[in-house]
């Protein structure tokens, strides 16, 4: 640790600001919650939470009461880091993860006075605070049993953010180990541990909603992953930021928190709280708690008022005008059948919200029960909390039920009238009412003989309504279009549904499973004008839920999925639903749905996905045109310029072999066996697929590798990010290009030009202090700055030289003009396109040494003018391409460099705490050295030089492609290796004499060479 403890204080939000100054002591009694920042986060982000706990607990005690009877207040501590960015550097994660489980044992220390002192503290973490809490639990020094409730808001559980920092990727790795080791057996650390993650979707510019997931992670029965859309009475996106302090969502999680607290302080089990979080972020029905968590009721009915409603199969409210009192309320059952073939599906929506059958006549809302047939002597038997007699003195035939209140089984939907603007108006806090809906599957109506529906006696508002129904399960499951995703972008699918359709209908989309597509969903039908609400879609793809409005008035619906995501861990069955509700009782119009992919919106879904992919696909792209240019160079001595590389490059030989194999990389990346393969080239260990699907099922997947593409279907992408990386690259040359002619112009007319005087002077005072700053970096690196810094001094030097190259060639041309000597002209673009053995015979080298060298030689001959112009020509190539390979390296080392800068600023006199391996840079630093005094290697002429020398440059524009996403950090460790293998070629030349030196060009110069 780097003295965390004095870094890091723990300020304490005591939520219970309302309460008397008696309560606002350092006495706590409640249960401890430690906020848990994250990137360049503040401690402050948990105080709209915190104030929302202390709102709910102390002005609505009752209501949460009934939901928790053993609710204690809530006391937020929160760790201040001074914003460090734990997404850039694993070191700091490591602190952190060490300080705070210190930190919760003193916070548990502060309860040991109490009766029943807290056992444990729940964490509520934002962003990479969520990584940090996982961490936690993975560390020596934590308290096993102190932490068994996280909740995590975007937090990117399935894969790291940034890959600059390989510290970072190793402690990533090392949790997900240890989580899923922990999960998949029993009795481990984490057996009593939940964790719930929550994403703001699409609205999350930073992290992609994608990460966030929890699959092959952690189990269903400790985890629970939701988006900020399908929480109900959230119902909408939200951005990194905001989702600490958007008003909806922080009601939800303050009373869920509130909800798994436990006086006792023994803490609820792992069960009972996973219940509560489903019930509070995930619409739906729990088929275990269904009856389960209810009162029974009994309940006797007068057959007569069921004459017309046995077998009822339809209900709607308030077409019915005859109204009876709360004495005598209209009584709808709708039978369950019992037929093997048949199974039903009961579906309820209305704008009221069901009312427990005790209460009937306190609203207008109806009740609604769910109930099995009982002999006449259970009725009298007191098992029931109540019973409900509908009969009367003239009764001769009555039923006799035992009934389960499905009054708090009922989900919120968003509110869909015709012109409904957003679902803000109808989300918490709203100044409207939402709707509720009930459907009841077969596997919850098993057991069951029926749905009753008891109506009030209340006449209920006119733009109220009820509808409800009970219809075969297979009449409200149809599939839109094939599996096949080639059809789909092709031609798009279309389905037409009947007019006599269910209430709510499940459309299931097989071929719309990819993230990186946005599908639009065209939906035409005739409205009616006494249709009671507009229809609304509810669409579900894995974890995430959400919801279109008003289709009357927005027919086109737009669809951006976490489906099938690159990189992260997925379920391969996993593909888009959609649930239909649309008052069918109105209308007996057909539908019809036609889906297509939005191409241009398409394009964005790539952008935050593929953002590291920004500099590995450049770095390929360079390190091929670096691959021609030195072919060129051994071939025939003449190194081209990175211009005539990159045209060389685009050129139909090269440039569609390339295409045609990143049209079919997308299929092979995904494939088991090449999956081997690409481990077997990439040094850095991936998880174990087979261990995520020990924790999530034998269907889940990852692709790591290339564009992270399991699709056939899109090639595209393929070529695609070839053409983007190549556009990138070819700007980047334009834009230094650009430069170097600026600073040349600027020169010349500034008279900076070099006549007749030499190009390096080489002396030793200069190479002496060239040495020493060599010697002098290295230390810093090695005792107090990190390697990075060494790399942007190097990138800076690289830049000098380059530009300084460019200034004397410029003078050079000029001499060259005056040389009365003319020479053969040699072309790049024939230099490339020649074949090597033209010029396997020849032997020259190119080297460029200062003129003080010329001590080391032991004979004289005269160079051409020309000859001098070319192998300076060789050098200044060499080194513009040196340059923009340093250009794209240099992101991967910025982050890093930024937590050295931001912890320099806190606490300079501290040494960085990571990354002083001086050698992951020494090469570099050497290569850009004796390249700033002229030095630059012949051609290798060996064949083991040759051989590794391209081998090398391959197999970094191979990882470059394959890997680089996921391991940006190992591309700085590649070119490092590659400047250590042209420092050997450096060495080669000078153990085998091959070096020759140069003077001025402006005339024939005397030059001396060590023979061999």
């Amino acid at each position: 640790m780097r003295g965390e403890q004095n870094k890091d204080p723990l300020p304490r939000n005591k939520d219970d600001d309302d309460d008397d100054e008696n309560n606002r002591s350092l006495h706590l009694t409640g249960t401890p919650v430690l906020f848990i920042p994250g990137n360049a986060g503040s401690y402050k982000q948990v105080r709209s939470i915190a104030a929302e706990a202390a709102s709910v607990f102390y002005d609505q005690k009752e209501r949460i009461k009934r939901l928790n009877s053993n609710v204690t207040s809530l006391d937020f501590f929160s760790a201040d880091f001074n914003g460090d960015f734990t997404a850039f550097h694993g070191q700091t994660m490591m602190d952190q993860s060490e300080y705070l489980n210190d930190a919760v044992k003193f916070i548990l220390s502060l309860y040991q006075d109490n009766p029943t002192p807290a056992r444990s503290v729940i964490l509520l973490a934002h962003s990479m605070g969520g990584i940090v809490a996982r961490v936690m639990l993975s560390l020596p020094n934590h308290l096993e049993g102190s932490v068994n409730t996280i909740l995590t808001l975007a937090a990117p559980h399935s894969a790291p953010p940034a890959t600059f920092d390989g510290k970072l990727l190793r402690v990533f790795k090392k949790t997900d180990d240890f989580w899923r080791n922990e999960f998949s057996k029993s009795g481990g650390r984490l057996e009593n541990v939940t964790i719930v993650s929550i994403t703001g979707g699409i609205l999350d510019n930073m992290l992609p909603a994608d990460y966030t997931t929890l699959t092959g992670l952690v189990p269903e029965t400790n985890g629970l992953a939701v988006t900020t859309t399908g929480i109900p009475g959230v119902w909408t996106p939200i951005d990194h930021l905001a989702i600490v302090w958007c008003d909806q969502l922080r009601r939800v999680v303050a009373q869920s928190l509130l909800e798994v607290t436990d006086r006792s302080m023994i803490g609820y089990s792992i069960e009972h709280r996973m219940d509560i979080f489903r019930r509070n972020f995930v619409t739906g029905v729990s088929a275990d708690s269904l009856a389960s968590s209810s009162k029974t009721f009994g309940l006797k009915i007068d057959v007569n008022r069921l004459s017309h409603s046995m077998r009822e199969r339809s209900f709607q409210f308030p077409n019915i005008r005859k109204k009876r009192d709360s004495a005598s309320p209209g009584i709808h059952m709708f039978h369950v059948p019992r037929d093997d073939q048949s199974h039903a599906k009961f579906s309820y929506i209305s704008s009221l919200k069901p009312t427990p059958i005790e209460e009937l006549s306190v609203g207008s809302a109806p009740a609604i029960l769910l109930c099995r047939t009982v002999p006449a002597a259970a009725i009298n038997s007191g098992k029931f909390a109540a019973v409900l007699d509908y009969t009367s003195d003239s009764t001769s035939q009555f039923v006799q039920l035992e009934c389960v209140d499905l009054h708090n089984s009922v989900q919120m939907i968003p509110r869909s009238y015709p012109g409904t603007a957003s679902m803000e108006a109808s989300s918490l806090g709203g100044s409207e009412q939402p709707f509720y809906s009930l459907e009841l599957s077969p596997e919850y109506l098993e057991g069951f003989s029926s749905v009753v529906i008891v109506e009030s006696g209340i006449i209920i508002d006119s733009k109220d309504f009820v509808l409800a129904d009970m219809e075969l399960q297979e009449s409200s499951q149809v599939s839109l279009g094939e599996a096949s995703l080639w059809k789909l972008l092709s031609r798009g699918y279309d389905l037409t549904l009947p007019s006599h359709r269910p209430l709510v209908v499940d459309i299931d989309v097989p071929c719309a499973r990819s993230s990186l597509l946005t599908y639009n969903f065209d939906i035409r039908y005739q409205k009616s004008s006494s249709e009671r609400f507009s229809p609304l879609i509810r669409q579900k793809i894995g974890d995430e839920v959400k919801w279109h409005i008003d289709l009357a008035h927005n027919p086109n619906v737009v669809s951006r999925t976490m489906g099938v995501p690159p990189f992260c861990p997925y379920k391969k069955s996993s593909h888009l639903q959609l649930k239909l509700y649309a008052d069918t009782f109105a209308s007996d119009q057909i539908m019809d749905i036609y889906l297509s992919v939005d191409w241009f919106k398409s394009l964005r879904n790539l952008v935050l996905r593929y953002r590291l992919s920004i500099v590995g696909l450049p770095v390929f792209v360079t390190c091929l045109v670096l691959f021609l240019q030195l072919a060129a160079y051994i071939d025939y001595g003449y190194y081209p310029s990175f211009g005539e590389g990159l045209l060389k490059f685009c050129s139909r030989k090269i440039m569609g072999p390339l295409v045609l194999i990143f049209c079919i990389l997308p299929s092979f990346t995904s494939h088991s066996f090449f999956k081997r393969l690409f481990g077997w080239l990439d040094p850095i260990p991936t998880a174990n697929e087979q261990l995520f699907q020990k924790i999530g099922g034998s269907d889940v997947r990852n692709n790591e590798y290339f564009l992270g593409i399991g699709e056939g279907a899109l090639w595209f992408l393929g070529p695609l990010s070839l053409v983007i990386a190549t556009s990138s690259v070819g700007t980047l040359h334009l834009i230094v290009s650009s430069i170097c002619q600026l600073v040349v112009f600027v020169s010349k007319k500034l008279s900076f030009v070099f006549h007749g005087v030499p190009i390096y002077t080489g002396s030793v005072a200069g190479n002496r202090r060239r040495t020493i700053a060599v010697i002098l970096l290295m230390t810093l690196v090695l005792v107090y700055l990190p390697y990075q810094f060494a790399f942007v001094v190097c990138f800076f030097t690289q830049s000098f030289v380059v530009l300084k190259s460019c200034i004397q060639s410029a003078s050079s041309q000029a001499v060259k003009q005056n040389s009365p000597q003319k020479s053969e002209k040699v072309t790049s673009t024939a230099l490339l396109s020649s074949s090597s053995s033209s010029s396997s015979s020849s032997t020259t080298s190119f080297s460029l040494l200062p003129p003080s060298a010329s001590s080391l030689s032991s004979s004289s001959t005269t160079v051409p003018c020309h000859r001098v112009l070319k192998s300076f020509d060789n050098y200044k190539n060499f080194n513009f391409s040196l340059l923009l390979l340093m250009t794209w390296i240099l992101p991967i080392n910025i982050p890093i460099l930024m937590v050295w800068v931001h912890n320099f600023s806190l606490k300079w006199a501290t040494p960085f705490s990571s990354h002083h391996n001086f050698l992951a840079v020494l090469p570099i630093v050497l290569l850009v050295q004796l390249g700033n005094a002229g030095y630059m290697f012949s051609k290798p002429s060996w064949k083991i030089s040759v051989i590794g020398t391209k081998l090398l440059v391959a197999y970094v524009a191979i990882y470059a492609l394959m890997f680089s996403t996921r391991h940006l950090f190992w591309l700085h460790h590649l070119f490092n290796l590659m400047c250590s293998w042209f420092l050997v070629l450096i060495l080669e030349d000078r153990f085998l004499g091959k070096l020759n030196h140069y003077t001025t060009p402006d005339k024939a110069v005397t030059t001396t060479s060590k023979l061999h």
